[in-house]
């Protein structure tokens, strides 16, 4: 079990947020919705996507059900609080400790079962207005089918603004954990920033980057890697092996996910000591709004607020800059997180935010920049985790 996860606040807040909204039941089907319901961290789920495969059902009275396959049932039944119900399925797979003499196996388990032993699971409670909330864009059609044969369609909704609101505010522990993997990213990326040299590949980089990250703790769970440089502004699933050479930017932009919870965090600098006039001043001119949105950043100010101060800022010295946000929640999801530092959106900032703010530049004529740093919204205060520098030259 992961130690100190507050388990059981967080299931208040699922359900708190559930009974605002008349919903009686949640089925989580998604690697990181199921983690943050139950603590546990589907390894088949987060690798494969298999729509059933693993599933978590929070039901209205506070119970939590947990279904995985009979390959998982080991690993769930140590990683989660002792009040969660692991019911298993059978899999192709032989593992003596559940096999039964002259069994037969699939070749592959129907995953729509899942769905039954899910909804067994939430009848088992006798109510009216029964109204059960679903991941529908992680659902396929035949499960979302399946499961308005069994509800009703008026009687499914989607589920996706209750785990939003939820994972919004962080608990001590996630807290804890954010800081903790920002840091390690921070480290990570200042360490490969002073390891690069003209001559080397994007590929390189990444590689470099990878096992820096790795080195730090044997709980990372996974390196992202966003990186570009030079005139190729787009960041690539297969990396190119186009060579560095003196005078390039290189923007470093990745982060690592420490049990589970990510960083995010982007530094430029220029390989070798000098930068031409043009580059200075699109750095100087995003330092400038990250610099006004770092000084901003306090428990009741509006996220519209914020964006407006830096984009006045920024298009100020880079004619007709446009930007959708500046800025993102972060953590256990997948990448950026609701809300966004954006022009509509006006909730303030409050307590238990762990907040990205960012403000990028990308060009293939004069290359691509970003400043990004995390910082955590408490009562009276605004925490600073990382600190980028104002200058692009190490």
């Amino acid at each position: 079990m992961v130690l100190k996860r507050e388990q059981k606040l967080i299931i208040e807040k699922l359900l708190t947020l559930s009974q605002e909204r008349q919903i009686t039941d949640l089925i989580l089907t998604s690697a990181d919705a199921i983690y943050y319901a139950t603590g546990y961290a589907s390894f088949s789920q987060y690798a494969h996507h298999d729509v059933g495969g693993t599933i978590a059902v929070v039901r209205g009275d506070g119970r939590v059900q947990l279904i995985v396959s009979e390959f998982e049932k080991n690993s769930a039944e140590k990683s989660v609080d002792s009040s969660i119900d692991v019911q298993s399925y059978p899999t192709w797979i032989y593992i003596r400790d559940y096999a039964i003499e002259s069994q037969t196996k699939a070749a592959h388990p129907d995953l729509l079962n899942n769905f039954q032993i899910a909804s067994d699971f939430i009848r088992e409670r006798t109510i009216t207005n029964r109204k059960v909330a679903v991941q529908s864009k992680d659902l396929s059609f035949e499960a979302y089918q399946y499961l308005i044969n069994v509800f009703g369609i008026q009687n499914i909704s989607p589920v996706e603004e209750i785990l939003q609101e939820a994972r919004l505010i962080k608990t001590p522990w996630e807290i804890d954990i954010l800081r903790r993997a920002t840091q390690l990213d921070e480290i990570a990326i200042n360490k490969t920033a002073a390891q690069i040299f003209p001559g080397l590949t994007d590929a390189d980089v990444v590689q470099i980057f990878e096992k820096n990250a790795r080195e730090l703790s044997n709980e990372i769970t996974s390196v992202s890697n966003a990186h570009t440089i030079g005139n190729n502004f787009s960041p690539s699933y297969i990396q190119p092996q186009t060579r560095i050479g003196t005078g390039d930017i290189v923007r470093l932009d990745g982060g690592i996910s420490l049990l589970g919870y990510n960083s995010d965090l982007a530094r430029t600098f220029v390989v070798g000591s000098t930068v031409s006039k043009e580059k200075q001043e699109i750095y100087d001119a995003l330092w400038l709004g990250h610099e006004y949105a770092a000084k901003h950043i306090e428990p009741g100010v509006k996220f519209s607020e914020l964006f407006n101060g830096v984009d006045k800022i920024v298009n100020k010295y880079i004619s007709g800059y446009v930007r959708g946000h500046f800025g993102h929640s972060i953590g256990s999801g997948k990448g950026e997180e609701f809300p966004f530092v954006s022009p509509d959106q006006d909730r303030v900032f409050e307590e238990g935010m762990v907040i990205n703010l960012e403000v990028p530049f990308y060009s293939s004529e004069y290359q691509s920049f970003n400043i990004e740093d995390t910082f955590i919204v408490h009562a009276d205060r605004v925490e600073q985790v990382t600190f980028s520098s104002a200058s692009l030259i190490l």
